[in-house]
């Protein structure tokens, strides 16, 4: 142990010696380092941290989908729970939750939260007991219970100061008074946000009249494997199916949570090894370098008697040392970064995300790498130190040119960094221009200049007459262009599917007849989101009840179910209650974000349907208000209700948040990827340039030309360059493969952006040698050989 403080204090002192090169190799070790850090603690969060549930793994989510229909997986209704709770037999219990948004109030204190509204299963499913109080029981979970509510650590922490006493005191909620009986464990979260509050869903499950989209969780009994309770619930989807084409799919809720980004978080992952490894590349042809100005010294420590095991110790202890001061630089710089993370939430991430921080597998993880890469890329320059000959290197006085092997080492250092950037630029470009085809690829309305609000009608009066009152009072306030309304808006995530035949098809069965999507609209709908009509007319205020019932279709309906033909005049529906006149043809619109297709859609008319509650769309006159947002006071005035005010190209920037966040990333990423392969190029070459100093000054003493020097030097960089970006192109071609998924509007092997950034990057090259070829040309001949 003496020894190894001995050696510890040795190598501090030479690190010390040379400031300049020790500093260098910290922060490259640091940048590359810290970004492997930060990226894994949040890989760490979002795919590996055990869920703050009991035995987590056991739990799973259960989701519809209909691949014949083009269906992925959605939330189930609440009947379909019901069902599947009394036939499965491979779970302990199931529960159901739904989310939302709500206003609550304590005495006079008033604030808007996330709320949830839960099975009485679900605590007990997902083996989380309350800290204070208790959970619900089933009778408070049927419709017309007394209404109880239990709160998140954080509300009871802020309202009540974690008085014992809070559980029996009351709430309103939506205005509604709730007993509190319980409090939520700290730091529970599962498939979204955080709620504050938690209460009953309430409703019977068996009731087909009330539809109700939850999300589903189950927890598997043990030794039931994921694959038996699937082979289960198929059977179940198939008895419940009646033909339609229905299926279940039952995942690990770790795996449902995290799908999404999955694939994202893994290509980060990836594009940080890159950036470690060109760092650490670069620390070796660093510690290479000194090696060579070193040689003198470890020969002469070889004559006096040390051991080569010995002398390689040493200088793997001193490449360690910079590897946990690089390690510990980079800790603090990922430690900085989470700072960052609570701005993400706006990438839609999984909200584990927002768990992420630096903990002891994290510390662990860091302590790791750094001790991995000071060692592992320390040996090389280690070993061509010691294994040099003592009585050469003495004799020649630790001068002169450098060894075959050590010049054969720095290349391949430079090839090798050249061809990680290469792959890690290559990967960023194909991002870059994957987002930006994204952004301007239009959603087929206008959302520029639009702000939407949720509307409810009151208890017991006209939804119509609620809705024209609203309609005018909006349409009354100075600014507004337009102003309509819809049971959903683009972009909410919230749809409708109705199962009807259609005029001119053939069905040998009810369960054949297409599933569409249906919205209900108002007449303005179509102006005011700018939606093009291809065919036919829009609606007008003749469409009401008692006229003919009318609807409209979207292009994507058209080209499916009338190829070729004209469907304006052809009818949806088979009863007299349920037939309708398709009247017009509108373009399609993408619901979701540019990177999903347009939905098969159909167009009621709201004065026909009556919907329960609408989405109020607003314009903005652009030569009133630049900014639409501030139209929100004066309308959320003219509503008399607390309706939040939202705007819609901000929803639609929220839809490729993701992308935003992966090609930021991996473009930063490659930025400093391609600075470390211009300082890595740079100071191999300054080095050979310097070990080669007796040989450039023979050549110009015999008469060679200074631009000839010039060449000579950026030639052997060019060469090596060349030989970098082959070895890239292949490997980039190979990351492609992965890439493809994450790309839109452009292809993974794009000879433009491989050509472009080959190019690019051999000119960073070129420029990298240049300044060594340079001064190299500016050498004295008779210095020069002096020097050797």
């Amino acid at each position: 142990m003496e020894t190894f403080f001995r050696d510890l204090r040795f190598g501090f002192r030479m690190l010390l010696r040379t400031p300049g090169v020790s500093a260098t190799a910290v922060l490259a070790l640091a940048l590359g380092i810290g970004a492997a850090s930060a990226i894994f603690s949040v890989v760490y969060a979002v795919l590996l941290r055990p869920l703050p549930v009991r035995d987590g793994g056991r739990l799973v989510s259960i989701q519809s989908h209909n691949p014949r229909l083009n269906i992925p997986p959605i939330n189930p209704s609440y009947n379909g729970y019901g069902t599947w709770r009394t036939q499965a037999a491979s779970f302990e219990e199931m529960a159901a939750s739904w989310a939302g948004t709500a206003e609550i109030s304590f005495g006079g204190a008033t604030e808007k939260t996330v709320y949830w509204r839960v099975s009485a299963t679900f605590f007990p499913a997902l083996g989380v007991r309350p800290i204070l109080g208790r959970a619900f029981t089933a009778d408070e979970d049927r419709p017309g219970a007394v209404r109880v509510a239990m709160l998140s650590d954080d509300l009871w922490r802020r309202r009540f100061g974690r008085d014992p006493a809070a559980a029996g005191k009351t709430l309103r909620l939506d205005g509604e008074v709730y007993t509190i009986v319980g409090v939520v464990p700290p730091g529970f979260h599962i498939d979204g946000k955080p709620a504050g509050v938690y209460a009953p869903i309430a409703q019977d499950p068996a009731d087909p009249k009330r539809y109700l989209a939850v999300s589903v969780f189950g927890r598997l009994k043990p030794g039931v494997t994921l694959a038996q309770a699937q082979s289960e619930m198929d059977a179940v989807a198939r008895r419940q199916d009646r033909g339609f084409g229905w299926q279940l799919r039952v995942w690990s809720l770790r795996d449902a949570m995290a799908h999404d980004v999955r694939l994202s978080l893994l290509v980060l992952l990836g594009a940080v090894g890159l950036l470690l490894l060109i760092a650490c590349a670069n620390i070796a042809s660093l510690l290479l370098a000194r090696s060579s100005v070193r040689q003198r010294e470890v020969a002469i420590r070889a004559a006096l008697g040390a051991g080569r095991r010995r002398l390689l110790w040493q200088l793997l202890t001193e490449s360690a040392l910079l590897g946990v001061l690089g390690g510990a630089a980079g800790l603090v710089l990922a430690l900085w970064s989470m700072r960052l993370v609570p701005f993400l939430e706006q990438a839609r991430l999984p909200n584990l995300l927002l768990a992420t921080r630096i903990d002891s597998a994290v510390l662990a993880f860091t302590m790791v790498v750094s001790l991995s890469t000071g060692v592992i890329f320390g040996i090389a320059p280690a070993l061509s130190a010691v294994l040099s000959e003592v009585q050469e290197t003495l004799k020649e006085g630790g001068r002169g040119g450098e060894s075959r092997s050590r010049k054969r080492l720095w290349n391949v250092l430079v090839v090798s960094e050249t061809a990680l950037a290469l792959v890690l630029m290559i990967g960023a470009t194909l991002l870059i221009r994957s987002f930006f085809y994204l952004r301007d690829t239009a959603p087929g309305f206008r959302v520029d200049g639009l702000v939407t609000a949720a509307l409810k009608p009151p208890p017991g009066g006209d939804p119509l007459t609620f809705y024209g009152q609203v309609l005018e009072k909006v349409r009354a306030i100075p600014g507004v262009a337009s102003a309509t309304l819809a049971s959903t808006l683009p972009l909410d995530g919230n749809y409708v599917a109705a199962s009807l035949p259609l005029e001119g098809c053939q069905y040998a069965r009810p369960q054949d007849w297409p599933i569409v999507w249906v919205r209900t609209v108002e007449e303005r709908y179509f102006h005011t989101l700018g939606i093009p009509l291809r065919r036919g007319r829009l609606f007008n205020e003749q469409d009401r009840d008692g006229a003919p019932r009318v609807a409209i279709v979207n292009e994507s309906m058209a080209r499916r179910y009338w190829p070729g033909q004209n469907p304006v005049g052809k009818h949806l529906g088979n009863t007299a209650s349920d037939n309708f006149e398709i009247v017009g043809v509108v373009a399609d619109v993408r619901h979701q974000n540019a990177t999903k297709e347009g939905l098969v859609e159909v167009f009621y008319p709201y004065r026909q349907s009556r919907p329960a509650s609408a989405v109020l769309a607003v314009r903005a006159d652009p030569s009133v208000w630049r900014n639409p947002m501030l139209l929100a006071p004066s309308i959320e005035r003219a509503l008399a209700i607390e309706a939040p005010v939202t705007e819609l190209a901000q929803v639609a920037a929220e839809r490729l948040a993701p992308q935003r966040l992966t090609m930021a990333v991996v473009a930063a990423f490659a930025g400093l990827a391609l600075v470390l392969a211009a300082i890595g190029i740079y100071g191999v070459l300054s080095f050979a340039v310097n070990g080669r100093t007796h040989e450039i000054g023979v050549r110009m003493a015999l008469g060679a030309p200074r631009s000839l020097v010039v060449r000579m030097v950026v030639g052997q960089a060019a060469g090596l360059a060349v030989a970098g970006i082959a070895i890239g192109v292949a490997g980039a071609l190979a990351v492609s493969r992965v890439l493809a998924s994450l790309l839109y509007g452009v292809r993974a092997t794009d000879p433009l952006v491989f050509a472009g950034v080959s190019a690019a990057l051999l000119g960073v090259a070129v420029m990298a040698a240049w300044l060594p070829a340079r001064r190299a040309a500016r050498v004295d001949p008779v210095t020069a050989l002096r020097h050797g």
